[in-house]
């Protein structure tokens, strides 16, 4: 069979435009490539309704296609008929016998096998080109858009983003430049810093030291002066007991005279008989000036304490709140010094301010001293809970809030299931896994998470308000074991942690894996106080702007502490750092 008895147009996809492959007939009578088809329907599939691309009937349901072994027969024939048994070309050169369709000119354009315009638009939505009928007809309500058009926009805008992004560079390569002068001016600045600070703590040293010699002076003196005023009174009283022993002698002899004339000319010898006085000191008792220079003494001491808090109090907050500006991981501390026991001690410096001197200032060390003892007998948290401490934390809300802060959370040390909001200030139980990154830091086993600021030094104070059926509240030091699953990274339940617990039904405080039952009503608002100094741990009900203390722990802290948070079972539950103002 010769190939000009077959018309061009029965062997051509109009989709593809190329021999048809695999061909299938549309219940219309049009042949299209099986795959050709499929895909075109397949892009049309979110209207529902299925059409021919040629005749534009529409077909609901999609009809079921499958290969036509007629056209697939003359295909083979006409393949077979040709002399070099290949399948003709739809387009190109080709030679006057063999072609099956008529040659274009070359490079001419693309033309729209429906409406035999050429394909100068494209559909951004099914990312193909369209001629200016498909884009009234076919691709109507989509984004179409001449190529040459758009890309030019698009080139526009992404040199103004590649200069923008140049701009960026060229900040950062700035910057760059600048941070060894940064970091140098930086260095010279803490240098002084140090060194004022070096200063002005010697200087207080100095005039403290000066002020304890010139008191020890004047001490030294007045004793002085109070020996040598004793010791002329003795001579005084030495002088008069003679004169005394002197007369009494005289009488004993006058009254031995028999002889009355006798007697009376020697009494008329001697001097007048007078009756000697009551003898009496003419210095005053040290008592009262021992009982009023130690309230002196006591009160110098107080005022130089908390003038001492007050001050070293802001110095950290300055130094805190700097660091949290910049986006530090955590305020400048010093390194801490693991100790190989981390025992509660309870220690009570006894203010004497008595008016009696020695005998009840021996008194008050002997009761300090039992007292002690019975501390140190007991556990140390019990001890710490039960005894009455000289330095006791503040009792008014008003008092503490001098020294707030407002500390962030520690995401690196986050439970996988703990979610982090309102910049790192609450955290919430969530049963989704947060997917956070590998980080030594972080809680593995427990639902607990700390935060960033290490407090050091003195005084401290901070508010949380939780939700939920339990909390766990407390302080750690850093070094604590965060991926254990025994009580080494429980929070209360070992040396490195103190925390306040709630059951739903009662607080109690932790140590050391100790509980303290405690007597105090539920609080939805926490406020603690830390004294890392002094080594005091309170923990307050916060309610109308007043503190009602819940517990009060005395111990010795060695380094550095992090605010820290236990949750417990239950979905939802959060914990929040309460602003301050």
């Amino acid at each position: 069979m010769a190939t000009a008895d077959w018309a061009p147009d029965a062997f051509s996809c109009p989709i593809c435009l190329d021999v048809l492959k695999d061909p299938a007939t549309l219940p219309c009578g049009h042949s299209y490539c099986l795959l050709c088809i499929q895909k075109h329907w397949d892009q049309a599939a979110n209207k529902g309704s299925y059409e021919c691309p040629q005749c534009r009937q529409r077909f609901k349901p999609r009809p079921v296609l499958a290969r036509s072994n007629v056209l697939m027969e003359a295909l083979e024939k006409l393949r077979l008929g040709r002399p070099d048994g290949t399948d003709a070309p739809v387009s190109g050169p080709a030679g006057p016998q063999t072609g099956l369709y008529p040659s274009l000119p070359s490079g001419s354009p693309e033309l729209c096998p429906l409406h035999q315009q050429v394909l100068e638009l494209y559909c951004c939505e099914d990312k193909q080109c369209v001629c200016d009928e498909c884009s009234l007809l076919g691709h109507k309500g989509h984004r179409v858009v001449r190529p040459d058009q758009e890309r030019q926009e698009i080139q526009q805008e992404l040199k103004k983003v590649s200069d923008r992004i140049q701009g960026s560079i060229a900040e950062r390569e700035k910057l760059l430049e600048s941070l060894p002068q940064v970091s140098q001016a930086h260095e010279s600045s803490a240098q002084q810093l140090l060194a004022d600070s070096q200063a002005a703590f010697e200087d207080v040293l100095k005039s403290v030291e000066l002020s304890h010699s010139q008191v020890l002076q004047l001490l030294q003196t007045h004793q002085t002066s109070a020996s040598s005023r004793l010791q002329a009174q003795t001579y005084s009283l030495r002088q008069e007991m003679l004169g005394l022993q002197q007369r009494r002698e005289e009488l004993r002899r006058l009254d031995g005279i028999q002889d009355p004339v006798a007697f009376l000319n020697t009494f008329m010898a001697l001097d007048p008989v007078e009756e000697a006085g009551h003898a009496a000191l003419e210095i005053w008792s040290p008592e009262s000036v021992i009982s009023r220079v130690r309230l002196c003494l006591d009160a110098y001491r107080q005022t130089a304490l908390n003038l001492t808090k007050t001050n070293l109090a802001s110095i950290f907050r300055v130094v805190n709140d700097g660091a949290a500006q910049v986006h530090s991981p955590g305020p400048v501390s010093s390194n801490p010094q693991p100790s190989s026991q981390n025992s509660t001690e309870v220690k009570l410096d006894s203010v004497k301010t008595e008016d009696e001197p020695e005998a009840r200032a021996s008194s008050a060390a002997t009761q300090e001293h039992h007292k002690t003892q019975a501390c140190s007998s007991a556990s140390p948290l019990e001890a710490s809970a039960s005894c009455c401490v000289s330095n006791p934390a503040p009792k008014t809300r008003e008092e503490m809030l001098k020294f707030r802060i407002e500390p962030t959370l520690d995401h690196c040390s986050a439970f996988r299931h703990i979610r982090l909001s309102e910049g790192y200030r609450k955290a919430t139980l969530c049963a989704e896994n947060q997917n956070y990154p590998d980080h030594p830091e972080r809680f593995m086993f427990w639902r607990q998470v700390m935060c960033v600021e290490q407090l050091a030094g003195s005084p401290y104070y901070w508010e949380v308000e939780w939700t939920g059926q339990r909390v766990t509240i407390g302080v750690a030091y850093k070094d604590m074991n965060r991926s254990a699953s025994d009580d080494s990274a429980r929070l209360g339940h070992n040396t490195q942690s103190w925390s306040l617990y709630w059951s739903g039904k009662a607080f109690s405080m932790w140590h050391d894996g100790k509980e303290t039952a405690l007597v105090a009503p539920k609080a939805k608002r926490i406020g603690v106080y830390l004294d890392q100094q002094t080594g005091v741990l309170a923990f307050y009900r916060v309610s109308h702007n007043q503190a009602q203390e819940i517990c009060c722990v005395h111990t010795h802290f060695d380094r550095p502490l992090l605010p820290s948070f236990r949750f417990w079972s239950g979905v939802g539950s959060s914990v929040a750092v309460c602003e301050l103002s």
